[in-house]
């Protein structure tokens, strides 16, 4: 399968912004929020290939998160 498309969510603004500068060398579209709850709701919409999540972020945390997508 080729990845044409994720999605960061993490709280640090460095740790997104150099994801996708890796990423976007790799010819991948990103998109990048700063929590968890806006994952949800970013998922609500649209449907990447892969999903880069940070584990300890403020309110709901990562692992929490990648339950709620999974059910």
């Amino acid at each position: 399968m080729t990845i044409k498309s994720a999605l960061i969510v993490d709280d640090s603004r460095s740790a997104r912004t150099m994801l996708e500068r890796l990423l976007g060398k790799m010819n991948v579209h990103t998109d990048a929020v700063d929590s968890a709850e806006a994952a949800l709701q970013f998922l609500e919409k649209t449907t990447p290939d892969i999903i880069f999540m940070d584990h300890m972020m403020p309110g709901m945390d990562g692992l929490e998160a990648t339950q709620r997508i999974k059910s």
